[in-house]
């Protein structure tokens, strides 16, 4: 698949995004060689950007005194760029660009999955926020896949939209233990309090078995909601669908089971599925 990747590009550049994306965000990287061929150069720049973005969201050591404030200058130069067209002879950047100046990819979409992340940093007060930001967030970034391979159509990107935040849920869910050890809280604080839980005390404490247990019902309930919505509307065009594939790991990771799912290690049952999903033509 990958000797077809997008031919106006030069062979270094296709490989070194390659092996970024594969290395930044194998699950996607794998659901992407699914897409029309045409749309998979995008899909390797379209991965790395949205692993920059994730990255911001890695909190300073010094979270106490400066807050926020090292992510969204990270996310605020991510935004300048898309806004001012000037790639700063940073190579992912100027293949940002390439895309919107190509009319791959809507700027938009880009923007919102930038100020979703701006969002979590900030803090999400409660449910409808927490519910925008996974839709513009990981959402917007397998709709910006399905805007590679071609699909304009608004319904269409819609039920894509819901896919990804499908995947989203189902990442959180398969590593909310991990992220929220690592300072990350990409959750609202309504959903906090159900669980007995604050923001700030996140910060400084872990929560139990119990409190990680609530979190994942939440969670799981999106994403059922979700899925039922982008099912809908019956079967998605092929480009559409291909772009709409994590989401078939995102369910597999959203399943109950006697093993936590962030235990489980993606193996062939993962890549069968995505592919089975393909061949059916529904997730």
């Amino acid at each position: 698949m990958m000797d077809r990747m997008d031919a106006c590009q030069s062979g270094g550049t296709a490989l070194s995004l390659m092996h970024a994306a594969r290395k930044a965000d194998p699950d996607r990287f794998f659901c992407a060689l699914f897409l029309p061929a045409a749309a998979r150069h995008a899909a390797m720049v379209l991965i790395a950007f949205n692993h920059e973005c994730t990255r911001a969201l890695a909190l300073p050591a010094s979270w106490s005194v400066a807050g926020p404030m090292a992510g969204l200058i990270r996310l605020q130069w991510w935004r300048d760029v898309l806004e001012g067209g000037n790639a700063r002879r940073v190579e992912l950047a100027a293949s940002v660009l390439d895309l919107l100046a190509r009319g791959a990819v809507r700027r938009g979409t880009l923007v919102a999955m930038i100020e979703a992340r701006e969002c979590e940093l900030e803090g999400l007060p409660d449910s409808a926020a927490w519910q925008a930001s996974m839709l513009d967030g990981a959402g917007g970034m397998q709709v910006a896949m399905a805007q590679a391979a071609g699909i304009a159509d608004a319904g269409v990107l819609a039920r894509v939209r819901l896919l990804g935040g499908v995947y989203g849920v189902g990442a959180l869910v398969r590593y909310l233990p991990a992220v929220l050890a690592a300072g990350r809280c990409p959750l609202p604080d309504d959903a906090l309090a159900m669980a007995g839980l604050t923001r700030d005390g996140l910060r400084t404490g872990r929560p139990t078995p119990t409190q990680i247990a609530a979190l994942r019902a939440m969670l799981r309930q999106q994403g059922r909601d979700w899925l039922d919505r982008a099912r809908a509307g019956g079967r998605l065009p092929r480009p559409a669908l291909a772009a709409s594939l994590p989401a078939v790991l995102g369910l597999r990771d959203m399943r109950e089971g006697p093993a936590a799912p962030h235990a489980l290690p993606r193996g062939m049952g993962d890549r069968l599925a995505v592919i089975m999903a393909r061949l059916r033509g529904r997730i």
